[in-house]
């Protein structure tokens, strides 16, 4: 197996939207969010729809393609799509419904979402479900708990009952639903994100909690015998959950069968430095217990084999190579005040390195060790820093751009002890705006590496996430 069969979270995606900030709306705007991914595997490619901007899709499962939805582009948080009757459903947060032909449209608006009475029905973070018996559902709620109806499958606008409680936030008996980063408040939960999936006969309608500004924000699932219920707590919720590093609290997702039988989890991760709304995507495969419970595991931010690379990821997915830069020796050639280099590898998506701002020729080396490692990939996250803009009140003109985002261009070099040093990635010429990147490089036995910046955006100072090289004492397979 080679490392150019290996993705790395959070998901590398090209063209990361620009901020909504639905509650800053007056303000300007200076970060780049994605969350709430709503995903489907459709002829062997996985499309990915998600706040703030739509649509990805992947081939390879690693490298991921933008297609900017007219339409829809950035209809609303929380998007979710369905295949129903040969036709697919596009809908958000307290938007109307979609409809098109092919997983990336065109889409065209058909109308609200009615009541019986014919009145506009509006949810927040709703999920369209379509059963194999060719029924419909939609599930929706954004704070206390979630509602379920069935939809008219022929006008899937139209509701057929009114939307009936599925289950209600419950802090007294789950912790984990208890607001704070130690799960400390249990004054309210915002419990949101729900998602169906069906398995073996069995509805799981997962949902998340107990925010999205919280490390402890997890998911987690009831499981009932019909699309409606009657629901029971999943023994084994939170079933998806990561207090801890770079890809922490993934919450609000979903669940996706891929290939050769595999089952993916999709999720929401946290940033929330510049706004409790800035986040990032990422996904990991699951497995089911002898109960038919799913089994709990943690989001990855290591080097994993993509989907369909092994029989069963569930049971161990990891590559085996580690971050080799974390906390090294680090040495740069200027930075910026209060922007060291430590903080590019420290493990952090709250801090960044940046250099001085009249450094024409910045780079940040690594000492991985005392002696050499081997080294096969590397990830780097950016901050745009100085970008600018704010929302429009004008409908369908979503952002004013006054500074805007764009490539980073960029090398990583790396030397043995004794030797010189060496390109192993050469993304000079880089014509991509990647605010999260990932790549193998050239394999060696390296004693340290060093990442230059060679080119930015016009009016954007460049700040490092996070940059690691990763690799192992020994050599892979």
């Amino acid at each position: 197996m080679k490392i150019e069969n290996t993705y790395c979270n959070p998901t590398p995606l090209p063209d990361y939207p620009i901020g909504r900030s639905c509650f800053y709306r007056d303000k300007e705007i200076t970060f780049r969010e994605t969350a709430d991914p709503s995903v489907i595997y459709e002829d062997g490619k996985w499309y990915l729809y998600s706040s703030c901007g739509m649509a990805y899709w992947t081939e390879d499962f690693i490298h991921w393609n933008h297609e900017k939805l007219e339409s829809t582009y950035d209809i609303g948080y929380a998007p979710t799509i369905v295949k129903h009757n040969g036709k697919f459903y596009i809908t958000a947060c307290s938007a109307g419904l979609y409809v098109g032909n092919t997983p990336l449209g065109p889409f065209e608006f058909i109308d609200n979402f009615r009541t019986t009475q014919g009145e506009v029905y509006l949810c927040d973070d709703p999920m369209l479900y379509s059963d194999d018996d060719g029924r419909i559902y939609l599930y929706s709620g954004c704070g206390g708990g979630l509602k379920g109806v069935e939809l008219d499958a022929n006008e899937p606008w139209k509701l057929l009952t009114d939307p009936v409680v599925m289950f209600d936030m419950d802090t007294e008996n789950h912790v984990w639903e208890r607001m704070g980063d130690w799960n400390q408040d249990g004054t309210y939960s915002w419990v949101e994100g729900a998602w169906m999936y069906k398995r073996n006969g069995t509805y799981y309608l997962t949902y998340c909690g107990p925010g999205t500004e919280w490390t402890t924000y997890a998911m987690g699932a009831y499981k009932g015998p019909t699309p409606m219920g009657p629901w029971e707590y999943m023994e084994t919720t939170p079933f998806m959950s990561n207090r801890h590093g770079i890809v922490r609290g993934p919450g609000h997702g979903c669940i996706v069968d891929g290939p050769n039988g595999t089952t993916w989890a999709f999720y929401t991760c946290i940033v929330c430095y510049a706004c409790e709304f800035e986040r990032r995507v990422g996904y990991d495969p699951i497995g089911f217990d002898e109960n038919g419970n799913i089994i709990p595991t943690s989001s990855t931010e290591n080097p994993q084999w993509a989907p369909g690379i092994i029989a069963e990821p569930h049971k161990g997915n990891d590559v085996g190579i580690v971050p080799l830069t974390q906390h090294a020796r680090w040495t740069a050639t200027s930075n910026a005040p209060g922007r060291d280099g430590i903080y590019a590898i420290d493990d952090s998506m709250l801090t960044w390195w940046q250099p001085a701002a009249d450094d024409k020729s910045p780079s940040l080396t690594v000492k991985l060790s005392e002696e050499e490692l081997y080294i096969y990939s590397m990830r780097i996250m950016w901050r745009d820093v100085g970008i600018s803009m704010k929302r429009s009140d004008k409908e369908g003109e979503y952002n004013i751009l006054d500074v805007g985002p764009g490539p980073f261009k960029y090398t990583v070099e790396a030397r043995s002890k004794e030797g010189e040093w060496v390109t192993v990635l050469d993304e000079s010429n880089n014509d991509k705006d990647m605010l999260i990147d990932y790549k193998p490089i050239k394999e060696m036995y390296a004693h340290e590496v060093r990442l230059n910046i060679v080119g930015k955006p016009e009016g954007v100072e460049p700040g490092v996430i996070n940059f690691t090289v990763f690799g192992s004492w020994k050599k892979l397979d």
